[in-house]
């Protein structure tokens, strides 16, 4: 129950008719009168890849409507990945990176994953 809260919905764009999926606009328009019927008491947050979530705003004039902001979330750079890697082995692990090995772990992730970050990174 999200009623005076916030609802969450992660890959959103899976609401969207995939291929006849009868129950897919159904869902669409229930969603839309619930945010209409409770507009004051009711946060509604889609969330997902924006190409798909660019369908999911397309398969129904309401949505666009509706949700009329938009936030995109820039990639996080192979320097922001290593940042990371080093503050969760830090907080949960209690271990810390050696002198240069943050710059090492950025520069593995650019040559060895750089042409999929934005596959995997929220993109």
């Amino acid at each position: 129950d999200a009623m005076g809260g916030c609802l969450f919905i992660d890959e959103a764009y899976a609401l969207a008719d995939r291929g006849g999926d009868k129950f897919s606009g159904e869902v669409v328009r229930t969603l839309l009168t619930e945010v209409e019927n409770h507009r004051t008491g009711l946060l509604v947050v889609l969330a997902g890849y924006a190409d798909k979530m660019n369908a999911l705003m397309d398969s129904d004039p309401g949505l666009r409507r509706r949700f009329s902001m938009e936030l995109r979330l820039e990639d996080y750079s192979p320097e922001e990945l290593a940042e990371i890697c080093e503050y969760a082995a830090l907080d949960r692990l209690r271990l810390t990176f050696a002198p240069g090995l943050r710059e090492k772990l950025a520069k593995h992730i650019r040559q060895k994953h750089g042409h999929e970050i934005s596959q995997h990174n929220g993109g």
